[in-house]
């Protein structure tokens, strides 16, 4: 069960140049999940960009229809132990809090993340399907 990264849910923007690549990933990666990590960065991301809370809400009830449309289920990841992780992950492979946090996530999951950021590349066991070029 591959897990989403964050930069899938803002893909499924039609706007973003990555779209396309979005709609085929939901489509074509077998068992593809969404941990609950990515849905709060991706929350995270919208209130920083200074999005109200109802935009957001909006943004989250537009996202969890897409993914019920393409029946990608959400996982919940979030422990003590994935934050511990989490931390281990940051201080030795030096990914961003988030980044580290979606490794930690997908390493507790299946141990293969759905981007094409190469941050995941230096985690050891954890194994990377890009979103753009498959």
């Amino acid at each position: 069960m591959p897990v989403a990264d964050t930069e899938l849910l803002f893909a499924l923007n039609p706007k973003d140049p990555k779209h396309v690549y979005a709609l085929r990933a939901l489509r074509e990666v077998k068992g593809l999940v969404v941990p609950d990590v990515a849905v709060l960065e991706f929350q995270a991301v919208l209130r920083s960009r200074g999005r109200t809370p109802a935009q957001v809400k909006t943004a989250l009830l537009a996202l969890g229809q897409v993914l019920s449309q393409y029946g990608v289920r959400e996982v919940q990841t979030l422990n003590i132990d994935l934050l511990v992780r989490q931390c281990m992950i940051e201080e030795t492979y030096g990914l961003s809090y988030f980044d580290s946090l979606m490794a930690a996530s997908a390493l507790a999951v299946d141990g293969y993340v759905v981007s094409d950021d190469k941050a995941f590349d230096k985690v050891l066991g954890l194994k990377r399907i890009p979103l753009t070029h498959r």
